[in-house]
Parts: C-alpha cells; sequence; structure tokens
C-alpha cells in the first residue's frame, strides 16, 4: 500500500458488486478508507429493508475488517481501525416508493447517498436515457427537502440534465456526480456537460471520476 494511502482518508464515491468476504479484503487491501456500497437499483421497499437486513448480517461476521459508517466520525474510525467503512447507498429512490416519511427510517438504518434517478423516469424526474428529460418533479422536490433535513446525500450521477440541473439549484445543501464522466473526454447520455460539472462545484458540492 502506498504512502498515500496510508497517510489520507481515501473516499471511493461508489462500488456496485457482487458482495463476498474477497471483495471486502480487496478493499481493504486497495487502501480504502470508506466506500459508498449499492444496496437498492430498482428494488422496492421490501427488496431494500432484505438487502439491508443481509448488509447487517455482514458487518457482524465481517467485523474485523468493515465499520458501518452513520456518521463522519465513523470514517475516522475506520481509518484509525484499519477497517473499510461502509457508506449504505442507493442508486434510485425507488426504495421509498411513494413514501416521503420512508427517507428518515432508512437514514436511521445507515443509508447515506440515494440517487435521484437510475437511467429512466420514477416519481421525482428523468433518468439520463430519456428521450425528454421533464426535469424535477415536485415529489422530487419533496425528496430533496427531507434528504436535506435528515442528512443524505443526494447523488445525480445516472440523471438527467434537466433534473440535475433543477435539482442543483433547488437543493438546500450541496449534491453530488458520485462517479461521472465528462462530455468532453466522451459524448454519451450518461456522461456530465462541463456546464453542470461548474454548476455542482459552485454550488459546494463535488464530481467523482468514474473509470
Amino acid at each position: 500500500m502506498s504512502d498515500l494511502h496510508n497517510d489520507n482518508i481515501i473516499i471511493d464515491g461508489l462500488i456496485i458488486s457482487k458482495w463476498s468476504r474477497s471483495v471486502f479484503e480487496a478493499m481493504r487491501d486497495g487502501g480504502l478508507t470508506a466506500v459508498n456500497c449499492t444496496c437498492c437499483v430498482w428494488d422496492d421497499f421490501r427488496g431494500v429493508m432484505e438487502n439491508i437486513a443481509q448488509w447487517k448480517q455482514w458487518f457482524s461476521e465481517h467485523d474485523d475488517i468493515l465499520l458501518q459508517v452513520f456518521t463522519t466520525d465513523d470514517i475516522r474510525r475506520a481509518k484509525a481501525e484499519g477497517k473499510v467503512g461502509v457508506i449504505l447507498g442507493w442508486q434510485n429512490t425507488s426504495g421509498i416508493e411513494d413514501q416521503i416519511g420512508f427517507l428518515k427510517v432508512f437514514k436511521d438504518l445507515g443509508v447515506g447517498v440515494m440517487q435521484l434517478t437510475y437511467n429512466t423516469q420514477n416519481l421525482s424526474g428523468s433518468g439520463c436515457w430519456e428521450t425528454h428529460d421533464g426535469g424535477l418533479s415536485g415529489f422530487g422536490r419533496e425528496v430533496i427537502d427531507e434528504m436535506n433535513r435528515v442528512g443524505i446525500l443526494l447523488d445525480l450521477s445516472h440523471v438527467g440534465p434537466k433534473t440535475s440541473e433543477d435539482a442543483i439549484l433547488y437543493s438546500k445543501k450541496p449534491v453530488a456526480f458520485t462517479h461521472c464522466v465528462p462530455n468532453g473526454l466522451k459524448d454519451f447520455p450518461r456522461n456530465k456537460s462541463d456546464d453542470l460539472l461548474r454548476l455542482i462545484v459552485d454550488k459546494g458540492g463535488f464530481a467523482g471520476f468514474a473509470t
């Protein structure tokens, strides 16, 4: 492991995987301090609850290398203890169905990052693969208000450009592209324009580069 990894807190903006002990060990051996680990893509409420129940079991079974992250102090603790801090994250808001109140429930369970849409249209707005991006919906505004209130990071990586712009401008807290590629490198529907990248940073957010 390099001095860079030894001396600094290194956070991977997103990993989605077929999770196993070997994957957890690889994250640790690679020098990661914390990771946003996907536990929802298309799942409904019950499906996400089953996924989180599985993660809770993994946290218990692999507590020698994993530490669930609820706060930034937990990330520092993971660094001090030589463990990988796991931030549970979603790549869609499908898991709340049409219930704003579920956001606080999932925050209490340790879900710290949620992507507004995943490629296609949902109740909150348009994904990056939609032929028409209608922008942030009224329900989407309620979702963002509650995410801001309870402290869930809003991710816009697979969100359509108009919906992304609306969300960046609407959110009272900084938001993120946790994993993205600039359109200047490759013109592709999921990639982000220079204007959006500037806007998200100007509003205090950040962009994580995806290879």
